[in-house]
């Protein structure tokens, strides 16, 4: 797979496939979320429904794969394999934004997640059509327990399978560490979240807009991180 993604690319002489792929794909991604969220302000509810749950969850099973293959990006910061650009730039300009990409697309794999779960929560079916009901939205303490134990479960796994089958680096399983205590922190901050904002459909519109502007700001840094590996500063 690694190798496949290291082949030379289509959008600039400098490319790889992988790079090229997941950059189109996220601008793809981006404008079906822009478009869903268009639905939703015109409240039709099903067209917003369907769209957003087919694109969140091809994203997910997209990004895994091929940060999986990439190490969760971790690569980058061993070293100035694949950037061409001068010390000062790479220290200063592109390991910050490389690191900003990767936090927010921590963050919007998180509050894909969760945005799934709590948009069937603060919804219901009227007339066939999905519409955000308004009331109070809480979990249950056995829930709450439950969906802990599955991220404590899962995180296990994946370090069993970083460890025995893939054999990556450490920082590829601190970076997962990481990443499944951001989840089971999200997780316990949703009772705060409860008391902020009891009401499930204000609560849906409102996660739902800052979960628009983080996906914005993924296409954002990608593309400021593509512009510098493959256009601006490529390895000759």
């Amino acid at each position: 797979m690694k190798e496949l993604l290291e082949k030379p690319g289509f959008l600039a002489p400098s490319g790889t496939i992988g790079a090229d792929v997941s950059y189109l794909l996220a601008v793809v991604f981006t404008v079906l979320f822009l478009v869903a969220w268009g639905y939703a302000k015109k409240a039709q509810g099903t067209r917003h429904h369907k769209l957003i749950l087919v694109s969140m969850v091809s994203m997910v099973v997209y990004f895994c794969g091929y940060y999986y293959a990439r190490q969760l990006g971790v690569l980058s910061f061993e070293g100035k394999e694949g950037f061409g650009g001068p010390d000062d730039i790479y220290n200063n300009v592109f390991v910050p934004v490389l690191t900003t990409h990767l936090v927010l697309v921590t963050l919007g794999l998180i509050l894909t997640f969760y945005m799934i779960v709590e948009g069937f929560r603060a919804s219901e079916k009227v007339n066939e059509d999905f519409v955000l009901k308004a009331g109070e939205l809480k979990v249950r303490a056995k829930s709450f327990r439950t969906v802990m134990y599955v991220i404590l479960g899962l995180w296990g796994l994946n370090q069993l399978f970083l460890s025995f089958v893939r054999h990556a680096s450490s920082g590829a399983s601190i970076a997962w560490a990481l990443i499944f205590g951001t989840v089971a922190l999200v997780v316990s901050i949703e009772k705060l979240i409860e008391k902020l904002l009891p009401d499930g459909a204000r609560r849906h519109r409102i996660l739902g807009r800052g979960t628009m502007i983080i996906y914005a700001l993924i296409l954002s840094t990608s593309t400021a991180t593509y512009l510098m590996l493959y256009v601006i500063y490529p390895v000759k």
